[in-house]
């Protein structure tokens, strides 16, 4: 028997079809890690057995018709701020603990009919404004073989970089954001996290579709296969490096890592070019202003009326004090207090606006540099462990707002360790719509780096 903890997506579809192991039997040896390591790790919020073990046996009606597809099977966690129909989604938070949706999140949807097998929903921060990486803790600890997570100035990037794992934040608009609970609504997108960046692309193509319900969407419209670069190397691919991501912010440890891993891509055949990118500088900031409002004006909904915490008091000026008061933590207040200073009349112009002028300067200076590049090189996390995140915010974001800012593609894949062991990751930036091209690279550096997790297969 193969060891599941070590399996991807790609080698576990190929099991499933050549009848190495049932989906019933692969659905039930990740239930039995999960039930064993959860109460210790506290990745999964909520582990959905029943619905698992239901799913996985009309996978394997499928797979047994030769009619499967490239998830059908394959199971996945996905983070608990992503709509589940009948499955709890709390969002991380007491405002909305025991919540049930009455229906699924457009992600959901494709997932469900690829016969994808939900195993449960990865823990967040409350409504995710802290950006926990749970939902990589589950895959790299063999909870799932990968997860879907949500990224708004990071999260996904940052959780593949914590845990040795491949995270991508598509394009804005690539993945439907109908059924996520909002937190900024111009910065939030769905993401896979996985082992490789090809199961990253095999999943892309499952879940890139053009959403009605999202006025955002536009999905994938030129039926683009995100696979076509796998195993196609980088030769000829040019490849930027800015000066500002390898700063005083980010450890000597890291930096050597991410431009060693430079150095290889170069072997590969790529040009290396060293660039500039200005306003960087700006990118912490100007996510902090628009990311706050706009979550402030997205929370204004919670107010124990329609749905969540049910306040108490006199009247209803009185309750909703209360609802909010009890149903929302420490953070989630901050950004809405902070939100409101920002779009307050006397502040609107001096802080909202500016960020807005900032961000489009942001987008624009990437657009330049992508006129002669295909992708941008930059380290993940500066050097901060998971616990350090919530006391140096601005050190965490510092080199992935710039992407979520200008809703480009960015993939995470890890290049290197530090000395205590933990891992390091680099993030590969790339045009709008450019995820099979920054697939490609991760990809051809994975199978130098980390050739064991493609074996046989």
């Amino acid at each position: 028997m193969f060891d599941i903890m070590q399996e991807t997506v790609k080698s576990l579809r190929t099991r499933l079809d050549r009848r190495e192991i049932s989906a019933q039997e692969l659905c039930a040896e990740f239930l039995e890690v999960s039930h064993a390591m959860n109460p210790d790790l506290k990745a999964l919020a909520l582990i959905t057995d029943d619905e698992a073990l239901a799913a996985a046996k009309k996978a394997q009606l499928c797979i047994d018709k030769g009619s499967s597809g490239a998830l059908t099977g394959i199971p996945a966690a996905v983070n608990d701020n992503i709509m589940t129909e009948g499955i709890i989604t709390a969002c991380g938070s007491k405002m909305l603990a025991g919540f049930i949706p009455p229906y699924d999140a457009g992600v959901i949807e494709l997932l469900k009919n690829a016969g994808c097998v939900l195993l449960g929903k990865a823990a967040i921060d409350e409504f995710s404004l802290g950006g926990s990486p749970r939902s990589g803790v589950a895959v790299s600890s063999g909870f799932a073989p990968y997860s879907l997570g949500t990224d708004t100035g990071g999260a996904i990037r940052r959780a593949a970089a914590f845990y040795g794992l491949t995270g991508l934040r598509p394009t804005y608009g690539r993945i439907s954001r109908y059924g996520l609970a909002a937190f900024a609504s111009s910065l939030d997108q769905i993401g896979p996290i996985a082992k490789t960046a090809e199961d990253c692309a095999i999943i892309l193509n499952t879940i890139s579709a053009r959403d009605e319900r999202d006025a955002t969407s536009f999905g994938n419209p030129d039926s683009e296969d995100f696979t076509s670069g796998i195993n196609k190397g980088v030769k000829g691919l040019r490849i930027a490096v800015p000066k500002e991501f390898f700063s005083d912010n980010v450890s000597d440890e890291v930096k050597a890592a991410v431009l060693e891993a430079a150095k290889t891509l170069e072997k590969q055949g790529a040009e290396l070019t060293d660039i500039s990118v200005e306003m960087t500088e700006y990118a912490a900031q100007v996510f902090c202003i628009i990311g706050s409002a706009e979550a402030a004006s997205n929370l204004a909904r919670y107010d124990g009326v329609n749905f969540g915490l049910r306040g108490e008091g006199a009247g209803y000026a009185e309750q909703i004090v209360d609802s909010r008061n009890r149903g929302f933590g420490s953070e989630v207040k901050r950004r809405i207090m902070f939100g409101n200073f920002v779009l307050s009349g006397e502040n609107y112009n001096d802080y909202f606006m500016k960020a807005h002028v900032l961000r489009s300067k942001i987008k624009a200076e990437y657009d330049e540099i992508f006129k002669n590049a295909d992708i941008i090189l930059t380290p993940t996390v500066s050097d901060l462990s998971e616990k350090d995140i919530s006391t140096k915010r601005h050190l965490a974001d510092f080199c992935t707002v710039s992407a979520s800012l200008a809703g480009l593609p960015c993939v995470t894949t890890t290049c290197g360790y530090r000395a205590n062991g933990l891992p390091v990751g680099m993030s590969l930036t790339g045009r709008k719509c450019g995820e099979a091209v920054i697939l490609q690279a991760a990809d051809c550096f994975e199978r130098i780096f980390s050739p064991e997790l493609f074996g046989q297969f």
